[in-house]
């Protein structure tokens, strides 16, 4: 029986919020892949989230990696590449960058791998395995059930996907560029088989947009929430969506009986200038001053808001970076990832910034590590690169500061009437504040020693 290693790398350098326990994920992707493959291949993930990487036989060696791991994983691809064990790779970064993947493995996935995957299997037991493979949309009816029983078992929260693609292309986002501007939904029911086989109690719907952008899209979401109800499916859940998750009372409220306790939303910018900026169509027809009555609908239905934020758009002066700080403490949303604006390979951000000449972080694919959204990689364009990371730095000393925390934990509560949305979301921002004091070198926080500080009782879990 031959053998396939499927391998989850992490950067050394360990930034950025995907570091963040929060958002540990499993590779959803390797369970897909696991579901193509012959039954006559044994199948491991050895996933470095969790366990040290040391070198084990295979006969294949498939890779994916997010751009701030990919010099981790051609490190690890020329381990075996040295043993002559041949390495397939694939994933976002390598389908913008594939003529650099290819110096790196010995095949080169590039666009969505589930259409070639049995061609890539069948080319290696017959010694053809070619260069590079070019991945075509599928109708998502046809992707398999993930082999979520592959994972590592030490995930706290599962994932699992039920749609792809984005018409919108923002200018800093890879999704429209990768999974096309074409929204896909997955059959209702294959969706629901495939959670009744996830074995965590909390999971995370990977789509980029779980409600999408159109009355279709919203009822194939109400449908999938509805059948976790119907199916007795008792979990919970966040998701990713866009500002116009608030327009629905029907699907607030079908998401929260579903199990729906947080929704991750990119607002990037409280200034028309800074979403004209980054192409942020949907959130300029919204509106900037509509943004509080959008998340008041969503806390009414019991939910919380985790927040996205860029600093360092092309319209932000050393003011606005402080004033962006100042509006997300004084607004109603609940926890917030606060990035740095990074030029990801694929993305009009980075092909504009490559124009210019103003990428500073260039000695790929080294310095692809610090392509992270908490270090910097290019020069701004009204402040120095110093300022920018001395500004954030202060600004996420009190964004994740004790006082703050705790002020957001309160009026959570108050707001969404609910301890699992203010629990969810305080555990949001300390897991991202232990990964930054990881970084600068200060206190990690645990959920115990804030809430325990205001003589609170936690829900039993």
């Amino acid at each position: 029986m031959k053998k396939l290693l499927l391998i989850n790398p992490v950067s050394e350098f360990r930034r950025g919020f995907l570091r963040s326990e929060s958002a540990k994920f499993p590779p959803l992707v390797y369970g897909i892949l696991a579901a193509l493959t012959p039954d006559n291949w044994e199948i491991e993930i050895l996933d470095e989230n969790f366990d040290e990487f040391t070198f084990q036989e295979a006969d294949l060696v498939g890779l994916t990696a997010y751009t701030s791991s990919i010099y981790r994983a051609y490190e690890i691809a020329a381990v075996y590449r040295k043993k002559n064990i041949p390495v397939v790779i694939g994933g976002v970064h390598v389908s913008m960058m594939p003529k650099e993947a290819i110096q790196y493995a010995d095949s080169v996935v590039v666009g969505e791998a589930e259409s070639v995957w049995k061609n890539v299997i069948a080319d290696f037991e017959n010694g053809k395995l070619q260069q590079f493979y070019y991945g075509t949309r599928l109708s998502l009816d046809q992707i398999p059930k993930a082999k979520h029983e592959l994972f590592h078992k030490d995930y706290f929260i599962g994932s699992i996907m039920t749609t792809r693609g984005c018409p919108f292309d923002c200018s800093f986002c890879t999704v429209t560029a990768f999974n096309g501007s074409k929204y896909r939904m997955r059959p209702v029911e294959n969706v629901l088989d495939e959670l009744e086989t996830i074995p965590q109690e909390n999971f995370f719907f990977i789509d980029d947009n779980i409600i999408g952008y159109s009355k279709q899209s919203r009822d194939h979401a109400k449908a999938i929430f509805q059948g976790m109800i119907d199916r007795g499916i008792k979990k919970k859940w966040w998701s990713q969506a866009s500002l116009n998750f608030a327009d629905d009372p029907d699907l607030l409220k079908l998401a929260f009986e579903s199990g729906c306790r947080m929704i991750f939303i990119g607002i990037e910018s409280e200034k028309t200038e800074g979403l004209e900026s980054t192409n942020k169509k949907l959130n300029l027809k919204i509106g900037v001053d509509k943004y509080e009555t959008a998340f008041k609908r969503i806390h009414d239905a019991g939910i919380a808001i985790l927040g996205s934020f860029i600093f360092g758009l092309e319209t932000d002066t050393t003011r606005d970076l402080i004033n962006r700080k100042d509006y997300i403490i004084n607004s109603s949303i609940d926890c917030y990832q606060a990035a740095i604006l990074t030029p990801m390979p694929g993305t009009q951000t980075f092909k504009q910034l490559s124009k210019e000449n103003r990428i500073s972080r260039n000695n790929y694919p080294f310095d692809w590590q610090y392509y992270s959204g908490e270090d910097i990689a290019f020069t701004p364009s009204k402040m120095s690169e110093k300022e920018l990371l001395d500004i954030m730095k202060l600004n996420r000393y009190e964004l994740y500061g004790k006082k703050t925390m705790i002020k957001k934990f309160i009026k959570t509560l108050r707001a969404t009437r609910s301890t699992d949305a203010a629990v969810w979301a305080i555990s949001s921002s300390i897991s991202y504040r232990n990964m930054l004091m990881d970084i600068y070198g200060d206190e990690r926080f645990t959920i115990e020693s804030l809430i325990g500080s205001l003589n609170m009782k936690l829900p039993e879990k």
